[in-house]
This record gives C-alpha cells, structure tokens and sequence, in this order.
C-alpha cells in the first residue's frame, strides 16, 4: 500500500480526506508572488507561542 492509499483510508472527525498522488518533480528555489502568498495565508492560522512552521491549514471553501 503507497502513501497515498494509506492516505484515503485516514478519517478526522468522520470524513476522509482528498487525496491526489503527485508524480511530477518540482524545481528548487521557486517563490510565490506577494500576491499569492497573501492568498495563502488566509488559509493558514499560526499557532500561537509556537514556531512558525506549526499552523492550521484550513480548506478553501468551495
């Protein structure tokens, strides 16, 4: 079993998660614009008292 059927089988409070594997490589050092990084920390809550990399993703709602 892959990551990514491991992945489907997990549940967070009764529903399962969408999962796409991904096969393509990404070039290193790619940076996001001002204007889509702000677009992605509207999904993102920091943590309070912790360091930066330990947030809350939220869903784009639909």
């Amino acid at each position: 079993m892959n990551f990514a059927q491991t992945a489907q089988t997990l549940t967070f409070k009764g529903k399962n998660p969408v999962v796409t594997l991904l096969e393509k490589v990404y070039s290193t050092g790619v940076k996001l614009t001002t204007s889509a990084m702000e677009e992605l920390e509207t999904q993102i809550h920091h943590l309070p008292d912790l360091k930066k990399w330990f947030v809350e993703i939220f869903a784009k709602p639909a």
